[in-house]
């Protein structure tokens, strides 16, 4: 029998033929996971400074914020500044302001009725009462006028009377306190007397001489009323404890309208006055 050998003649010629392939084989898996694990760690260390810039930007957002809020703090104190520079610039300038107090007090004391007699006064700022419960305001209506409608809508027209609130058409300037008045009278009819009186100043004439022309009673309300009895050595007296809240305003000057009215100024002014 002949045998015949079909090994290569490479591979009879060198036994270890193999061993260069292996070599390649290893080489290209040595690379791929030195390629995969350096990109892998790149990526990583990119996350890392990307984390790093991230709490460096937080930090900065906060230490800005803190700058923000200063700086808003400083803008705060900056308006409540020229509020006060400006209530003061005022006062100083402004005889009315000068001596508003007092001619507030003069008004009150004017206007009281004879069985009322007052107890207490005082100032209150409108801002730190806002958030406490306010009485329901009472309405005043003055003597000759058109009822107020209750459901806050415009009166009917043609219902305009001597006592049609006015400070519609002006724009009088509301000062930021208000007023609250304790007090005793005889009844409520004296009381009612006292705040009809308050609310009528707002139809009163203005008067550049008279400063008392120059401020009026805007809201006038109440707070309570309660009989109270005042016990003596012959007999008890029963009378009423009340508490009213008063807003005011200053009365600004109307400038007259009109063919009429502008003769009249134009005579005053030139002595000589034309009308078209």
């Amino acid at each position: 029998m002949i045998k015949i050998n079909l090994t290569p003649f490479e591979e009879l010629d060198n036994p270890r033929w193999w061993v260069p392939d292996v070599v390649i084989i290893a080489i290209v898996v040595f690379l791929t996971f030195g390629g995969a694990y350096f990109y892998i760690s790149t990526v990583e260390a990119e996350l890392v400074a990307k984390e790093m810039e991230k709490a460096n930007m937080t930090a900065e957002t906060a230490a800005l914020q803190t700058e923000v809020a200063k700086f808003n703090d400083l803008n705060q104190k900056i308006a409540t500044l020229d509020t006060r520079k400006t209530a003061l610039k005022r006062i100083t300038e402004s005889k009315l302001m000068r001596y508003l107090p007092v001619i507030l007090m003069e008004n009150i004391q004017n206007l009281k009725p004879e069985k009322v007699w007052l107890t207490g006064l005082a100032f209150v700022d409108k801002k730190k009462d806002e958030n406490s419960s306010a009485p329901p305001p009472v309405p005043v209506q003055i003597e000759g006028s058109a009822p107020a409608p209750t459901d806050g809508s415009a009166p009917p027209p043609g219902q305009s009377g001597p006592g049609t609130d006015l400070t519609a058409t002006r724009g009088d300037v509301e000062f930021p306190v208000s007023i609250e008045i304790s007090g005793m009278a005889v009844d409520n009819i004296s009381i009612a007397e006292f705040m009809l009186s308050l609310k009528a100043t707002q139809n009163q004439a203005f008067e550049k001489s008279d400063l008392r022309t120059q401020l009026f009673f805007s809201d006038v309300s109440i707070a309570f009323s309660a009989i109270s009895t005042e016990k003596s050595e012959d007999k008890d007296v029963d009378y009423l404890s009340f508490k009213l809240i008063l807003s005011f305003k200053e009365k600004l000057e109307v400038q007259p309208e009109g063919k009429f009215s502008q003769f009249i100024d134009e005579f005053r002014k030139t002595g000589q006055a034309r009308v078209n």
